[in-house]
């Protein structure tokens, strides 16, 4: 697994200054969502106008650009609106296949007022799945994440399903599942080999999941360390991306605050040895035989044949 941030954590940075001090605190990679204000990124000069330049720049430092968001939600409330998002979303997919970025991150939307949930969802997957064919050709995947009223992972991996496309995936965020009280051990496995990226992001739930605000990653209610347990048990060799947004929140501490304690946490998470699981339920260690009253036979000994 390797580690990132998005810009949002960092709203004041500029280019240059995200992947330099990526390098510095020891992360792998970045996503730009939002950069010197812009959140449509291929209006941002510094991406668009020489994207060599750009690459250079990542290489330069040893740092991934991983992926580009996009703000552009696909709710279906009218053809003409639908056909105008998603050729804004063609356009940071173009971006993306010149900066030679693997994903953009698109969110999954809401229910218009007119609309039912069912009918929205099936509507929403036969919007979402015309954008495989522009972005294999760029190279790039679309990853589809949960939020607004679709926090949970069923409608994302129905959404994901019927694309049935390997350039569309799913970008997972444990912490809005948090007002569904969705746990990671439902969520991972359901989602799986899909999930390319996954949100590293924190924050207080009541009971009844209603938000409490953001903390730092380990120090809220969402169950991250149990969570990377689950993605390694799935062999997930994707991006932890940390999430913090302080582009809306601007109370929140700084970048150069919590982006060294993220690193840290998320790198002792990652390099902890889980215990060994057995196939016994209920059983969560290694099998004892050691049990009262019992007498257990010693091994045999092997038996030792002599060359001729």
């Amino acid at each position: 697994m390797k580690i990132g941030f998005t810009s949002r954590v960092c709203p004041e940075w500029d280019l240059s200054t995200i992947v330099t001090r990526a390098a510095e605190l020891g992360f792998d990679g970045v996503e730009l969502g939002t950069l010197q204000g812009e959140t449509h990124l291929p209006a941002v000069a510094a991406l668009a106008d020489d994207p060599d330049k750009v690459k250079r720049l990542f290489a330069d430092r040893g740092v991934e650009l991983v992926c580009l968001g996009t703000g552009e939600s696909l709710e279906p409330y009218s053809v003409q609106e639908v056909e105008k998002r998603r050729a804004k979303i063609i356009e940071v997919i173009e971006l993306a296949g010149r900066l030679g970025c693997p994903y953009v991150r698109v969110p999954i939307g809401n229910i218009p007022d007119a609309d039912n949930r069912d009918r929205t969802l099936a509507r929403l997957a036969e919007v979402i799945e015309p954008l495989a064919a522009p972005a294999s050709r760029c190279g790039v995947s679309v990853l589809v994440e949960n939020g607004g009223d679709f926090a949970g992972s069923e409608p994302l991996w129905f959404v994901i399903d019927h694309a049935a496309h390997p350039a569309v995936g799913a970008c997972w965020n444990p912490c809005v599942a948090m007002v569904l009280r969705e746990r990671p051990t439902v969520s991972i496995p359901r989602l799986g080999i899909r999930a390319r990226i996954v949100r590293v992001c924190d924050g207080t739930f009541d009971d009844q999941g209603r938000f409490g605000g953001y903390r730092v990653p380990g120090d809220g209610d969402v169950e991250l360390r149990r969570m990377i347990e689950l993605l390694r048990g799935i062999i997930f060799s994707g991006y932890l991306m940390f999430d913090w947004p302080k582009a809306v929140m601007p109370d929140l501490p700084d970048a150069a605050e919590v982006l060294p304690t993220v690193q840290a946490r998320l790198r002792e998470w990652i390099d902890t040895k889980s215990d060994v699981l057995t196939a016994y339920k209920g059983d969560k260690k290694p099998v004892h035989l050691d049990l009262p009253g019992v007498e257990v036979p010693p091994p045999p000994t092997p038996k030792v044949v002599k060359p001729t």
